[in-house]
Order: C-alpha cells, then structure tokens, then sequence
C-alpha cells in the first residue's frame, strides 16, 4: 500500500471513530496529546501543500464542520500561535500563500454537499 492510500485509509478510518466517538458521548477516551499531536501534524501537512501550491479544501468530501466548530479550532490554533485574530488578518493581507478560497464543498464543482 502506498503511503498516500495508507494515509486515505487511516484518515477515513479516524473520521468513522471520532463520528461514533461523539454520537456516543465517548470523547473522554481520546487522549489529549494525541489529539494535539495529530491536529499540529495535519495542519503540518496541510500548510507544506498550500507552500507548494496546492489548491486544497480544508475539509474533505463527505465532511462537514458547524461554524462553531470552525471558530472553536480556529480560535485554539490562534491562541496556539499566540497570535490574535487582528495579526491574522494582517497576515492575510502580507502572506504570499493563501489556502484556496474555495472552502466550501457546496462551492466546488464536483460538489459532494457536505
């Protein structure tokens, strides 16, 4: 298997635990660091292919995150970088890479809704 189906798997394997992890009321058996451990290596990921030029959606197909969802992270992964919501968008306007602005899946031309 190569490493980016090994990835695929793993990936789509995770999702299925974390989805019946929640609607189980289970979130107390993931481990705290780990969570944090894969979170910061998939932002890793994520931030190398947008430096190289990928156009990439944050959230994959047959995925959906609320907007509370999304402002909870983000607003984690800011404290994490000790940066404040206003740098971010002075960042925005300085950065030389920006993810694609296509960021939603109802916005994308294959289009599975999410």
């Amino acid at each position: 298997m190569s490493p980016s189906e090994n990835f695929a798997e793993t990936a789509s394997r995770i999702a299925a635990l974390v989805d019946k992890s929640i609607e189980e009321g289970r979130i107390g058996d993931f481990d705290d660091d780990a969570l944090g451990q894969a979170l910061a290596a998939l932002v890793r990921l994520y931030v190398a292919k947008a430096e190289s030029g990928a156009r990439l959606m944050p959230v994959g197909r047959n995925s959906a995150l609320t907007p509370t969802e999304i402002a909870i992270a983000a607003l984690a992964l800011l404290d994490a970088g000790r940066m404040e919501v206003f740098e971010l968008g002075l960042w925005e306007q300085m950065g030389h890479v920006r993810p694609a602005r296509q960021t939603s899946l109802i916005d994308h031309k294959e289009g599975a809704v999410a």
